[in-house]
């Protein structure tokens, strides 16, 4: 019903924008707002991307793109991050706060600078584009944007289903009616209560998109019902609508938790947009405590939470007498799809792993991401410690299936650390983690795709790592390392032709640490290189010595090179400087190199591939066949040699396996490459390859590596 002696007021068009976009979310016309204080660059922008059939709203002032985002809905917002005032970042976490679903694009004249400056990744920033700009990569970008709003727009009106739903508590009833009438125009159905206790019964049980409340109840004064009523639903945006006119009263109905407070017969316009930025504001706080609580790229649990869940199982469990785990997941060898996929790929498989392990426990168990390619899973309830290995178990046979990825169908394996709490045992979250951490390389060291418990009476693993980096640096500074050497022989002879160079490291103590474990500690503490440069000049320093002794001329020395080693400016140089100074001529030293190095920056890869080739150094491909590169890279390459990964081979009597030997081989004459077989263990091996045309073998068949004394030389 209309207020007495009041004319019915037409609404802005601002006003019928923002409500009826906001009640659907859905916009015909796909819409740009860009913002830069380049106004000649926004001209230009306009007239491009109108003709694209985008509708283009242009400012300079990020302020004004802030109060565009309040009258209306944009399909994304396009704008550079260094502006006066204030800068597109902040700019950009505002509008998301209004339009939570909205996406963004960063245009940029120095976009390496500005990456640290860019806003933060649950923002829904699509991409950095530089200036200036391609417009076909802008324009694919931008769509890009327009489409992730969109589909986020339509799972939010589709949760909906149909008209939002306002409470609506006020005992007046021409008040009432009143606020029923404008709701309704808005788009917005209404149920209406007349005192506090029963808005907090309806409140608890229905579900209600907005709440509008008086302050003056039979049975509430002041701002007791907002207190009241936030309790009951706190994630329910409350609107007060109050007949006192009064700032006090409002800034403490604010502070109590309402969104926004109109007043009585004076803002009853602004009823329409202060709905809409209530329900965007609440949508956007129930983001951030996803945000706060669940990894986003996966939506598993996030530490916080998992520490949370372990509370909750050890304090289940001195009730019920229940026994609680913690699984320690580890990836094995994530990181060659990284770098042979890219990080696109990387991310849809730990999507598809975190799927997997979820399918693989009880709802009232906990998956969680830790980080990178580590999850952790707590279970609880056991009614025997053993079920925890049952479920490890179960969790290694989940992720041994391939993978089918956009870029290619890949197959990866995990290491599992168990740690097992009976009924009374407390622990803390990073007490569990570290145990668990150090069982899981446990695993890792005795082969991976297993799982493993930590060892009785064993040394916290950081204080470990801590003795093995101290002594492992020492090490690098003495060069306390050795090498040993394993033959390759050529077919069908077998006929020695050459040798391997593989890298070993004893401690002080005697203990023989494994490549496995010493190699990856290198890399991270970023002395590999220096070790790769001593493995070169000790590796021609023994060719030559060899040579003396009567080695035959054609038998060269292979050796295996990091990828750090890789992207070092110097590799040449240093290899250069290995030969001359032991006297060995380019083509008796080979360059090992694995599919990922190949993949990992292709320009710079082919530059100094191109280098090692004008030197006259020979190339292998390390374990081909793991590392998913493209047949078309290869081809680009300065590649001598392929050399067949020993998956395939130990499993030679397999029909699947020999195709796939078979083919390589086959792929590696057809583009003028050598094929060496890695694994060689049984004569049936060995006749396979020679039947089916492999170029060289190398195996504990025909010779396992040994050091330089135990050594034989064919003369």
């Amino acid at each position: 019903m209309r207020e007495p002696g009041r004319r019915p007021r037409r609404r802005r068009r601002s006003d019928q924008n923002l409500t009826a976009q906001g009640v659907e979310g859905a916009i015909e016309q796909p819409s740009i707002l860009f913002v830069d204080d380049d106004e000649a660059l926004g001209r230009a922008f306009a007239r491009r991307f109108r003709r694209e059939g985008f509708e283009v709203v242009v400012t300079n002032s990020p302020i004004e793109a802030i109060k565009l985002s309040q009258r209306r809905l944009f399909s994304t917002v396009v704008t550079d991050l260094r502006m006066p005032v204030m800068s597109g970042a902040e700019m950009i976490e505002h509008v998301a706060g209004v339009q939570p679903d909205v996406s963004f694009v960063v245009v940029t004249g120095v976009p390496n600078l500005d990456l640290d400056r860019s806003p933060p990744a649950e923002l829904s920033t699509v991409g950095i584009v530089a200036k200036p700009w391609d417009d076909d990569e802008l324009l694919s970008v931008i769509r890009r944007a327009v489409e992730l709003t969109t589909r986020r727009r339509a799972e939010t009106s589709a949760s909906r289903g149909v008209d939002p739903l306002a409470l609506v508590v006020e005992d007046d009833p021409d008040d009432a009616a009143l606020l029923v009438t404008r709701l309704r125009r808005c788009g917005w159905r209404s149920q209406v209560v007349h005192r506090l206790q029963e808005a907090r019964l309806v409140a608890g049980s229905a579900s209600f998109d907005a709440m509008l409340v008086d302050l003056s109840l039979p049975d509430a004064r002041g701002l007791d019902a907002v207190v009241r009523l936030r309790q009951v639903a706190p994630q329910v945006p409350l609107i007060v609508f109050s007949g006192m006119d009064d700032d006090t009263t409002a800034r403490q109905a604010i502070r109590a938790g309402a969104h926004d407070f109109l007043v009585k017969g004076k803002d009853e316009p602004r009823l329409g947009r202060a709905l809409v930025l209530g329900v965007e504001r609440s949508h956007y706080t129930r983001r951030l405590t996803s945000l706060a609580h669940y990894d986003q790229l996966t939506g598993l649990a996030n530490r916080l939470t998992l520490r949370e869940a372990v509370r909750r199982a050890q304090t289940a469990a001195a009730v019920s007498g229940h026994a609680t785990a913690l699984l320690y997941v580890d990836l094995d060898r994530f990181k060659t799809v990284n770098d042979s996929l890219g990080h696109e790929a990387g991310d849809a498989l730990l999507q598809k792993v975190a799927d997997r392990l979820r399918a693989s426990i009880r709802d009232d168990d906990t998956a969680a991401r830790l980080g990178g390619d580590e999850f952790a899973i707590v279970l609880r309830q056991l009614d025997q410690p053993d079920e925890a290995s049952i479920v490890a178990e179960r969790l290694l046979d989940a992720l041994r299936a391939p993978f089918e990825l956009p870029q290619a169908t890949v197959r990866v394996t995990c290491s599992v650390g168990v740690v097992v709490k009976e009924a009374g045992e407390q622990a803390t979250l990073d007490d569990l983690l570290r145990q668990a951490d150090m069982a899981m390389y446990d695993a890792k060291r005795s082969g991976r795709n297993r799982l493993a418990r930590p060892r009785q009476r064993s040394e916290r693993p950081g204080v470990a790592r801590i003795a093995l980096e101290n002594e492992l640096r020492d090490a690098v500074a003495e060069e306390r390392f050795s090498l040993v050497y394993q033959p390759q022989f050529a077919l069908p002879g077998p006929e020695l032709c050459g040798y391997e160079a593989l890298l070993r490291w004893t401690r002080l103590d005697g203990t023989r640490v494994s490549p496995g474990t010493f190699i990856p500690l290198l890399e991270d503490m970023g002395l590999v290189t220096q070790v790769g440069r001593w493995v070169l000049r000790e590796s021609c320093r023994q060719l030559a010595e060899w040579r003396r002794r009567g080695l035959p001329g054609h038998v060269r020395m292979a050796v295996n090179v990091s990828g750090q080693d890789f992207e070092r400016d110097d590799l040449v140089g240093s290899v250069r400087r290995a030969l001359d100074e032991h006297g060995i001529e380019p083509s008796a030293l080979e360059l090992e190199i694995t599919e990922s190095i190949l993949m990992r920056d292709t320009e710079r890869t082919n530059v100094t591939l191109e280098a090692l080739k004008r030197e006259g150094v020979p190339i292998a491909i390390d374990d081909f066949g793991t590392g998913y590169s493209s047949l078309a890279y290869l081809q680009r390459f300065a590649v001598s040699r392929l050399k067949i990964d020993r998956v395939f081979v130990q499993t030679l009597e397999g029909d699947a396996e020999g195709t796939i030997a078979e083919a390589v081989i086959a792929l590696g004459h057809r583009m003028g490459m050598e094929v060496l077989a890695e694994g060689v263990e049984t004569e049936a091996q060995l006749r396979f390859l020679k039947s089916v045309g492999c170029d060289m073998v190398q195996g504990f068949l025909l010779g396992r590596p040994e050091a330089e004394p135990q050594i034989a030389l064919v003369a």
